[in-house]
């Protein structure tokens, strides 16, 4: 390996693994994280952090927390980040509460709050379903329909 070699990781999802009488179920995420929109390359981990960074200097542009039901110490949140550097980008992510408030984990930049809303909806889901819960929470849109 020369120093014009790359080494590029594929990232894995993790599993919520729930044990029960009839044995053990795992729950994959329900992405590959981060989700990014279609036309943008991956995020190396300095853009990662920085749009983490972000969204706890601007906590008045969180748009959205959702608990989870896994983690009691733990928020799915959605962030619209409307300073001149991030132009309105929108970025959900994964809040702790543990210690030091902050964004952990992103899970998805959007280009509208619906999108990194849907993402956040559906690691809840993910929960929700680990859970053994027989509902899931939807995203509606102004004129009613689901987002899907």
């Amino acid at each position: 390996m020369n120093n014009q070699d790359a080494i590029r990781l594929r990232r894995t999802r993790s599993a919520r693994v729930v044990e029960h009488r009839q044995g053990v179920t795992a729950y994959p995420e329900p992405y590959r994280t981060p989700v990014l929109p279609d036309s943008w390359g991956p995020l190396d981990a300095a853009d990662e952090v920085s749009v983490l960074l972000a969204c706890d200097e601007l906590p008045d542009d969180c748009r959205l927390r959702l608990r989870s039901l896994w983690d009691p110490e733990c928020e799915f949140r959605v962030y619209c980040l409307k300073s001149d550097a991030w132009r309105g980008i929108c970025a959900a992510t994964m809040f702790t509460r543990d210690g030091a408030l902050r964004n952990t984990r992103l899970l998805a930049v959007a280009l509208t709050p619906d999108a990194a809303a849907r993402v956040a909806l559906d690691f809840l889901n993910w929960d929700l379903e680990a859970d053994g819960s027989p509902w899931r929470l939807d995203l509606l849109t102004e004129a009613g329909a689901t987002d899907r």
